[in-house]
């Protein structure tokens, strides 16, 4: 198993859908439309190229409780496997 080097970001975007997250109960997976990826001093920006795409993002419920689909967000990030990105926090701009 290959770990991920710790990384961080700080996206900024738009909330494409939340759904359950069917692997973990407990989280939601946010699907944003990311606008801009900004560096975490001290931490790789594993994001610089996902400005303009969407990401799917797992978030704990009790965190995306106040998200609405169209909200515009700023979250910090972090990449855990090739295919799961989890968010520290999200907040409404």
């Amino acid at each position: 198993m290959v770990q991920a080097v710790e990384n961080r970001a700080d996206i900024e975007g738009r909330i494409l859908a939340i759904k359950p997250d069917a692997a973990r109960p407990e989280h939601r997976l946010v699907t944003i439309e990311v606008g801009a990826a900004t560096p975490v001093e001290g931490y790789p920006n594993l994001f610089a190229s996902t400005s303009g795409s969407s990401l799917d993002v797992i978030l704990p419920a009790h965190l995306a409780t106040p998200l609405k689909i169209g909200a515009m967000v700023r979250c910090r990030i972090r990449r855990t496997s090739p295919t799961a990105v989890f968010a520290e926090n999200c907040t409404l701009k």
